[in-house]
């Protein structure tokens, strides 16, 4: 089944469109996915970390599902069936206390490779407390060494956001370069931000493995769904996916979908 390719001309605003590929991400694929995982949506309880525009979490709300989508800053969300959407630090004393508990599902969409390498163990950790024994988590990310893992192609706008393997260059000479090509300093700081980041598979797996996670469903991506939507490339699974270091440098995203370790494991 093909997914929608969206264009950003056909929209009045960016963070339309952002928003709009966010749901229909999630209803086209995601939702299905989880699906055919045997995890239903429906009547469930989901928190949504690092929702961004809110569009993901929207499309949950759609399919019945009662949703929490949260931020670390208020991204002025529209209105979406069955959704709140908070601000809320998930690390800080209050974060239980503000967002709840005992959720079904809860959603890591690209955002554990937005976490700084020292600090990615605490806030995998962190998801336990809003989890009950059954909660299953869904989490996606591009590892690091692959083609677009520096996120390029969101943040630049010279050509370099159409060059793969950019966060294989060193600071000192790709710094100079997004300069001369007038990147801006957000540009540059977020290049910063995902080098200091690294979220490669290998380590993933450790870090889940260390904190008594279990990983039950996985899915690696030559191309993405996301790409699909928004460039209009086929969603393909990689035939390299379970190769180690060769799904760390040729397969652009992953899905992860994990539960708590049964305490017989």
């Amino acid at each position: 089944m093909s997914l929608t390719h969206i264009y950003v001309k056909d929209f009045p605003t960016w963070q339309e469109y952002y928003w709009k590929y966010q749901f229909l991400l999630a209803q086209e694929y995601y939702i299905p996915l989880l699906k055919n995982w045997n995890v239903q949506v429906k009547g469930k309880k989901v928190l949504d970390i690092g929702c961004g525009n809110g569009g993901f979490t929207a499309a949950f709300g759609d399919s019945g599902a009662d949703c929490v989508g949260v931020e670390i800053r208020d991204f002025n969300w529209k209105e979406s069936n069955n959704v709140t959407y908070k601000v809320q630090d998930i690390l800080s004393e209050n974060a239980v206390n503000n967002l709840g508990s005992d959720y079904d599902i809860i959603i890591l969409r690209d955002v554990i490779e937005h976490i700084l390498l020292d600090h990615k163990f605490d806030f995998l950790s962190s998801l336990k407390s809003f989890a009950n024994p059954d909660t299953v988590f869904l989490i996606t990310f591009p590892p690091f060494y692959s083609p677009f893992g520096l996120h390029q192609q969101t943040f630049l706008k010279s050509f370099l956001k159409k060059l793969p393997f950019l966060g294989m260059i060193p600071n000192i000479f790709l710094l100079p370069i997004l300069h001369l090509l007038h990147e801006s300093e957000e540009a540059l700081n977020n290049i910063i931000e995902i080098k200091k980041c690294k979220m490669t598979n290998m380590n993933f797996i450790k870090l889940m493995k260390s904190l008594s996670f279990k990983i039950n469903q996985k899915k690696f991506f030559t191309f993405r769904p996301s790409h699909e939507i928004r460039l209009g490339w086929r969603t393909r699974i990689s035939p390299i996916g379970n190769i180690p270091l060769l799904n760390e440098i040729f397969v652009l995203g992953t899905v992860y979908l994990a539960s708590l370790q049964d305490k017989t494991d």
